[in-house]
């Protein structure tokens, strides 16, 4: 029995990853597809605007979902787990008063203080963030909700709505951009679109609910999930602040919406590829671990091993390989109008992918539901984001904000590690050597370096690019298969998935043990 439930486990849990994967891009590409638009119909100082404006107001989403996605990762599945329906539905309306409740106060404060935000800023753009924060209750529920339907093991709906909702978004941007329309319009836009999104989620949420057959429980009552979400309120908030917002804000106060432009476009082209590796990984490991949780300490640190592993393996090929393409991509991608965001992403993927050593961490937070002392550490870390933000911004204007970044993750990693090792070292378990084979079996992707430095024409380097790409995975492949990084004494889990493209993948790369 226990196998049978291991490789339900394992089927559910690669499944999850599939879809997530498919998820990501057609987001990604849904995102860039609009971002690619707006580059080239606007001015560089208004594309600027626009995109700071988007910045806070994900930090606005964030303050008003209050940590509620988390605190649905965290318990849907217990209470699911038990088929308590009853208690599932008590959760969701938990959760919808609170993020109500905060979204209310905030879209007033915003309105309120609007001539105070511009005098801050010296720039234009309260109006529009005022019409933003009003607009975004949409895109708060299709976030949380999100988080919900990966707690039921259910990214498929998701990877197949989020093209739907992007198209949705694209097309009216465009038809309205068309007619005359301003950059309000591009908001309301994205409210369409996102409220069609969380409207679709929400239905395949409450089926799901529906179906759940078990002994009702306990509820999950206001107390442990106020104190769960808010404990992690300050991490989230800490995250989006030290990797955009805070740069952003002093960026345009004293570099000016051009450089917002800049900064932004390097920024979230490498933060898509690199947040697909937590994104994969910390929904199914952690909706895994605590499917029939026991507090069980080698179950933690195993699963912890295993998201390491799967961060090494895709990390150093995503490193390597990123640090030759992402200028040449950028080029074409904004048509050669922001050269230097070409220069800064490849310095800032690198940052991105050194921060994921402290993915794991998360997962611990959340089994252990030791949000509390995440919420100190990102505290620390938020004086020290603005302090950093502040002198070097003012001082080195865009590569100060890089180097912010820099130093804000160096403080991250030294913070975590310490406070797992003082909290729960039991569960620390980093497999180094592990990582140095994934290190040599990306290699390859080094002989992709000169396309970093070299100005080719445009069909040249998308011929030299996509040849070179094809050549190195082959021979990355070849070496996770000769080093023997998917063989099952590594990844057992995978090995007991049944599903057909987990088993073609690893019939190519892990070597089979022969039989005695």
């Amino acid at each position: 029995m226990a196998s049978v439930d291991r490789a339900g486990l394992a089927d559910r849990s690669t499944a999850l990853v599939g879809w997530t994967i498919a998820w990501r891009a057609a987001s990604a590409i849904a995102t860039l597809a609009l971002g690619a638009f707006l580059i080239r119909r606007l001015p560089a100082a208004e594309y600027g605007r626009y995109t700071f404006v988007l910045s806070v107001l994900v930090y606005i989403a964030l303050l008003a979902t209050f940590g509620q996605d988390q605190g649905l990762l965290r318990y849907l599945p217990e209470v699911l787990g038990r088929g308590d329906r009853a208690a599932a539905h008590d959760l969701l309306r938990k959760s919808a008063i609170a993020i109500l409740a905060v979204w209310l106060v905030t879209s007033g404060l915003v309105f309120i203080f609007r001539a105070q935000i511009d005098t801050l800023l010296n720039a234009h753009v309260a109006d529009l963030l005022a019409l933003g924060t009003v607009l975004l209750l949409g895109g708060i529920a299709a976030g949380v909700l999100s988080f919900a339907l990966v707690a039921i093991y259910d990214m498929r709906s998701q990877a197949i709505a989020t093209p739907i909702a992007g198209a949705l978004t694209l097309g009216l941007a465009v038809l309205f951009l068309q007619h005359g329309r301003d950059l309000r319009a591009v908001l309301v836009a994205g409210a369409f679109g996102q409220s069609a999104l969380a409207a679709c989620y929400f239905v395949i949420l409450l089926r799901r609910i529906r179906r759940s057959q078990g002994i009702p429980g306990d509820r999950v009552g206001w107390r442990r999930l106020l104190v769960y979400a808010s404990g992690w309120l300050p991490s989230l908030l800490i995250a989006s602040a030290v990797g955009l917002q805070f740069e952003n804000i002093f960026l345009l106060r004293f570099a000016g919406s051009t450089a917002v432009a800049y900064y932004d476009t390097g920024y979230n082209i490498p933060q898509r590829l690199v947040s697909l590796i937590p994104s994969l990984l910390t929904g199914a490991w952690v909706v895994g671990t605590l499917e029939g949780w026991r507090h069980e300490t080698t179950r933690v640190r195993a699963s912890v091993t295993a998201f390491y592993k799967g961060i090494f393996l895709v990390a150093f090929p995503l490193a390597f390989a990123g640090s030759a393409l992402l200028a040449p991509v950028i080029r074409l991608y904004t048509s050669g109008r922001l050269p230097p965001a070409e220069q800064i992403a490849p310095v800032m993927l690198l940052f991105f992918i050194a921060a994921l050593l402290a993915t794991p961490w998360g997962l611990v937070v959340r089994v252990r539901e030791l949000a509390w002392l995440n919420a100190l550490i990102t505290i620390a870390q938020l004086g020290f984001a603005a302090l950093a933000d502040f002198w070097l911004i003012q001082s080195f204007g865009l590569w100060g904000a890089v180097a912010a970044v820099g130093l804000t993750t160096g403080l991250t990693l030294l913070l975590t590690f310490g406070a797992w090792w003082a909290f729960d070292r039991a569960t620390l378990a980093i497999p180094w050597a592990y990582a140095a084979r994934s290190a040599l079996a990306a290699s390859p992707y080094l002989f992709l370096l000169p396309l970093a430095f070299v100005h080719l024409p445009r069909r040249l380097i998308v011929l030299v690019a996509v040849l070179g790409t094809a050549a190195t995975t082959i021979a990355w492949g070849y070496l996770i298969r000769r080093l023997g990084l998917l063989n099952e004494e590594e990844v057992p889990l995978l090995h007991q998935s049944r599903h057909a493209p987990v088993r073609l993948a690893l019939r190519y790369l892990a070597r089979v043990p022969k039989a005695s």
